[in-house]
């Protein structure tokens, strides 16, 4: 059975923990409906509703045993099938200060009303499980008829930090004493969380190529990396990982990177895909990722990755830099990192993304030539002008914004951050969530609903 996930956002994580945790030190249970899909590597969950128990909902209760109504099953079932959904039960262990462990008497339980659950679905979908403790959370989900069980990872998505309950601890680790400066400043959950993230990197230009090298050297472990094109002589005085000699291999730009970041650490687990982030097979292995950085610089792929944050619950980190030049030929510009996803403004809230734009990246160069001359779509730049310090910049400001959202805790966390090349000056930039965009309306919806632009 795959590896699996379980992303909720915030506001339901809090209603859902207190319904299982309760104001007694008696055990209590509640319900989530969810959607899923299955990504690459990965069963994910994303939680939609809680269905509370109420007090005649239980048989018997007490702090180490409880039995519910089959009226409440099938309340629950009712839900879910008018929404099409799957369920994740969720009860409590609150004399369990540490993180919780699932129970002999929770294995029995679990494995008859997951089947049950299962069997009166349509497709006898999986099903989830939560575990609260006081302090921490554990994960599994079932396989439905089968009985089979595997332990998931959760994620929970506030506006302003991610927080991380993770499955396994038998993963590779960095030795400590390679990172101590960095634990030094941001603790051993951050470093932690750093470790055990699946990581997409999607373009690896001078942009992607920086962010790579940034985060295997932090402890990243697990990566995606996406683009179908090869190398040029002109990315080599922007490219990490490329020398001398790689002028005329005509390497993939995937295989380039993922050599280099298995030269920093061996131990790294890298999935090359030289493909567009344009085509659905490609967003289905980006959709198993926990959080992806788009380092692109067109609008078409960006939009995808818009909506693959909000329908799939990953954030995102989109990176760009914009040089210009002016009569007397200095050079101006700049250098823009904005995470987004549930929770915070889109590309398209924030005009990052334009709808014309794409419109001219899809035209033939005839029908562009003509909206063009009419003024109808904007101006498509190839072969921008583009510098390695101005690249790298970009990837940390990037990177500056993923570390403040895995930490949490910042009171003055922004989620756009500019750099003005012309004044020097770094801008951070407040924006609004546009309630009739359309990302509200894709929340959530994993591959029920189709990607605008991908094939």
């Amino acid at each position: 059975m795959k590896k699996a996930s379980i992303r909720i956002l915030g506001d339901l994580w809090s209603k859902v923990r207190q319904q299982a945790l309760g104001k007694s030190m008696d055990e209590s249970v509640a319900f989530l409906t969810a959607n899923y899909f299955e990504a690459a590597d990965r069963l994910v969950f994303l939680g939609e509703n809680v269905i509370p128990a109420r007090p005649r909902d239980y048989l018997r209760r007490s702090e180490l045993h409880l039995q519910v109504s089959p009226l409440y099953i099938s309340r629950v079932l009712n839900v879910a099938e008018d929404q099409g959904s799957t369920v994740i039960m969720v009860h409590s262990h609150p004399f369990e200060r540490k993180k919780p462990e699932y129970s002999v008497t929770d294995d029995l339980g679990e494995a008859q009303t997951s089947e049950t659950i299962s069997r009166c679905l349509v497709e006898n979908p999986p099903i989830g499980s939560l575990l609260f403790g006081q302090q921490h959370a554990a994960a599994r989900v079932w396989s439905g008829l089968s009985k089979e069980r595997v332990s998931a990872d959760v994620t929970v998505l506030y506006q302003r930090m991610l927080q991380r309950f993770v499955s396994s601890a038998d993963r590779n680790r960095v030795a400590r004493d390679l990172v101590d400066r960095q634990v030094r400043a941001l603790g051993d959950r951050a470093q932690n969380d750093i470790e055990s993230l699946t990581i997409g990197i999607v373009g690896l230009g001078g942009t992607g190529s920086s962010v790579a090298e940034q985060l295997v050297r932090m402890g990243g472990q697990d990566f995606v990396l996406v683009d179908p094109d090869s190398f040029e002589p002109s990315n080599w005085s922007r490219l990490y990982g490329t020398t001398l000699h790689t002028k005329g291999t005509q390497k993939r730009k995937v295989e380039i990177i993922a050599s280099h970041l298995e030269a920093i650490n061996p131990n790294i687990i890298c999935k090359s895909i030289a493909k567009s982030v344009m085509r659905r097979e490609v967003l289905h292995a980006l959709s198993g990722c926990d959080v992806i950085f788009s380092c692109l610089d067109r609008h078409a792929p960006r939009a995808v990755l818009n909506e693959l944050s909000y329908q799939c619950y990953v954030p995102v980190v989109d990176v760009g830099v914009g040089l210009s030049k002016d009569r007397g030929g200095g050079l101006g510009g700049s250098i823009r990192a904005t995470i987004i996803g549930p929770n915070l403004p889109c590309l398209l809230c924030q005009d990052i993304v334009r709808p014309e734009m794409i419109t001219a990246e899809h035209l033939s160069p005839q029908e562009y030539a003509a909206r063009r001359a009419e003024d109808y779509v904007g101006e498509l730049v190839d072969n921008a002008p583009s510098v390695i310090s101005y690249t790298t910049m970009a990837s940390s400001l990037g990177l500056i914004l993923f570390l403040d959202f895995i930490t949490g805790g910042n009171p003055n966390f922004v989620s756009n951050l500019l750099f003005d090349l012309n004044s020097k000056e770094t801008i951070r930039l407040r924006t609004k969530i546009r309630s009739d965009c359309a990302c509200q309306k894709r929340l959530g919806k994993g591959f029920r609903l189709p990607f605008s632009v991908a094939d």
